[in-house]
């Protein structure tokens, strides 16, 4: 669930009645044109409720299809969405509270398998042909996933893991809660050699980094929330992977920023995130060569509850999810200079977009 939330989702969870129906409103999915400039959004659901989905969105033709795996399998999706991986001719949808990832085909949403035996799954990354690491929230390290068998092994580094990105024979982990890991560090950014399936090291950073993207320069950019409890520092972070060393640290106003939803252009340029007060988080755009934080907002919330933001990387266009207490959600679409474009309607909670 979205770090924002997660001490509030039990409020929504009693006023909220599940979204989940007792028969497919419509069993038929048109299959899906990889080739198309589409995009997957999935929808968190409200947290108890296992009314999570997925929707698709055609760039093309400005149209939606919702419930979509609901609607080819007849199956709910589960328990809070978290993330989604495409990886050949295969989807993968792990669902956190749930405890297990979907895999499904990519182009017509069929069911394939479920892979189960995790604590709290919540990002997927591929390592090659043969394996992806899935980082989790209550066990402390990372799942080593073969994506032929299915087999798991686990990879310990004492701590939870969340964000994950991969540069070349390393992958660098974010360690954003130690909630469920008695011990654990929450500042820190783990590396893994991902030859040998090996923790080797550790930079450490700011409370509760979660979002990690890398630049045009290679250097992995780290957001960290700060925490929910004071001291809170919540921080912009830049690491040269190679020296693992910070480069770059940039602080937010503690107590008052609450930045969260980094994501980057296909240039590997500038950085998007959301930053502001609760629920009226706006976008924010920031050059990777910047020395300074953005001090006014790209595109303002105006009123909107903005939950996620991510940048088509050949265009430039900006999506954005926004999150409604009691309803469905919409993913928005602006033009890559911050001007409103389109609203369509997804599904409850709309955070993680994958371009197809």
């Amino acid at each position: 669930m979205k770090k924002k939330l997660f001490l509030l989702l039990f409020t929504f969870a009693i006023v909220v009645f599940s979204c989940k129906k007792d028969e497919p409103a419509n069993p038929y999915v048109p299959p899906i044109n990889p080739v198309k400039s589409s995009m997957f959004v999935l929808n968190e659901g409200t947290f108890m409720y296992a009314n999570s989905s997925l929707s698709y969105f055609d760039m093309e033709t400005n149209t939606v299809e919702n419930d979509m795996f609901f609607r080819k399998n007849g199956i709910p999706l589960g328990d809070v969405a978290q993330s989604l991986t495409k990886i050949g001719d295969d989807l993968y949808i792990v669902v956190n509270n749930s405890n297990y990832i979907y895999k499904v085909d990519a182009k017509t949403i069929e069911y394939k398998a479920k892979i189960e035996g995790f604590s709290s799954p919540r990002y997927m990354l591929q390592i090659d042909n043969d394996k992806a690491y899935v980082s989790d929230l209550e066990s402390p390290g990372v799942y080593v996933l073969n994506l032929n068998t299915l087999e798991k092994s686990f990879i310990e580094t004492g701590s939870a893991t969340e964000g994950m990105v991969k540069i070349g024979d390393e992958v660098f982990v974010a360690n954003w809660s130690n909630y469920y890991v008695a011990g654990a560090s929450n500042n820190t950014i783990q590396v893994i050699d991902c030859v040998n399936d090996e923790y080797v090291g550790e930079i450490e950073v700011a409370q509760e980094p979660n979002e990690i993207v890398v630049d045009k320069y290679n250097h992995i950019w780290v957001l960290c929330s700060g925490g929910y409890m004071p001291p809170q520092d919540p921080a912009l972070l830049c690491i040269d992977p190679e020296s693992r060393t910070v480069i770059k640290r940039f602080d937010f106003e503690a107590g008052a920023d609450m930045p969260d939803g980094m994501s980057i252009d296909g240039d590997g340029e500038n950085l998007y995130f959301l930053n502001g007060g609760y629920n009226s988080l706006s976008v924010y755009k920031m050059n990777v060569d910047d020395v300074q934080l953005p001090d006014t907002a790209f595109i303002a919330s105006e009123g909107r509850w903005f939950y996620n933001v991510k940048i088509h990387p050949q265009n430039g266009d900006i999506y954005v999810t926004e999150a409604k207490p009691t309803s469905n959600g919409n993913l928005l679409r602006y033009t890559s200079d911050g001007t409103l474009v389109g609203t369509y309607e997804v599904g409850m909670f709309p955070s993680y977009m994958l371009f197809n």
